[in-house]
């Protein structure tokens, strides 16, 4: 029978006492990240976690081996190219933390497009040359422009969903298009016979009060269409009431002190529209019948101006 090899059994074995030892203990993917992120992560997070990249075979074997039998389940999360960090920190504080660590990052090619990609019309610093046919061969329009290969045409480069390729990667790293975020990704963290999910993770302070303030909009709107009165929608309706109440006075004719303004820019307005009419008719040409018809229509629409200042100030 082969026995597994002796570093692999003392690394099963510590691994297993961190996890027992520690507060909390983590599973992260680190697919797609570079190593030197990697390791200003390490230091950054020094004083409070230990981070430790190991092979899921051997995670399991340590989860498995662990005294606290809660703890077995959490092997589901041993997936891909993975760390486990045991922490200080409360589950939902270390996913904050680490989330802010996250950079952007050039693609190496294979990976998914998490958005559009576009490439803007711009000028870029390559002298005319190799790079011209590189540009076109990635269907880019281009021209020369002041000794410098400018691309003349936005283009959608790579579709959200679709593989970035590593022709397409090569070209964007030049263009110093950083499309992928990289970074530590906790897939669950375990605490006090408890395992949380990072869907459960994700679900942060800022998100929570993002969902009170949309969901006491949703409410206010509600109790505003029901006229259901509370504390809270007093002032709006209050003002809806007086923008209605100013409009009633303003159909009906009904002048106050309050008013006077609106009924004055009422009149200024009614009086522009009938200058407005009167100019855009056509001059008088030759029939001394028409003259006698333009006549007449000034006269009516001053006699129209007229009884609209009456009826208001008269």
């Amino acid at each position: 029978m082969r026995h597994p090899a002796s570093w692999k059994v003392d690394l099963v074995k510590s691994v297993a006492d961190e996890i027992e030892a520690s507060e909390v203990s983590a599973i992260a993917s680190i697919k797609g990240i570079r190593n030197n992120q990697l390791q200003k992560i390490r230091s950054d997070l020094s004083g409070h976690m230990k981070l430790k990249v190991i092979r899921k075979r051997l995670l399991i074997k340590a989860l498995e081996s662990s005294k606290d039998k809660k703890i077995h389940d959490f092997k589901q999360y041993a997936k891909g190219q993975i760390a486990i960090i045991t922490t200080d920190l409360e589950p939902a504080k270390l996913y904050s933390r680490l989330e802010k660590t996250k950079q952007k990052a050039a693609a190496r090619g294979g990976e998914i497009a998490p958005e559009d990609i576009i490439i803007e019309a711009k000028e870029t610093s390559f002298p005319p040359g190799p790079m011209i046919s590189e540009f076109q061969k990635a269907g880019l329009t281009t021209a020369i422009e002041k000794g410098k290969i400018v691309i003349k045409k936005e283009s959608l480069f790579v579709k959200k969903g679709e593989v970035i390729s590593k022709d397409k990667a090569k070209l964007m790293e030049k263009l110093e298009i950083k499309p992928i975020t990289v970074g530590l990704e906790i897939e669950g963290a375990y605490s006090h016979g408890l395992i949380y999910s990072k869907d459960v993770l994700s679900i942060t302070e800022e998100v929570i009060l993002a969902d009170i303030v949309k969901g006491f909009s949703a409410a206010k709107a509600i109790a505003l269409g029901a006229q259901y009165l509370v504390p809270e929608i007093i002032p709006d309706l209050l003002v809806k009431a007086a923008i209605n109440a100013e409009q009633l006075a303003l159909d009906a004719g009904f002048v106050s002190e309050g008013n006077i303004e609106l009924f004055i820019l009422k009149a200024i307005k009614e009086a522009n529209a009938i200058n407005q009419t009167l100019e855009g008719e056509e001059e008088p040409k030759e029939s001394k019948k028409e003259d006698k018809k333009d006549e007449k229509a000034q006269e009516d629409a001053s006699e129209n101006v007229s009884a609209g200042l009456e009826s208001l100030f008269g």
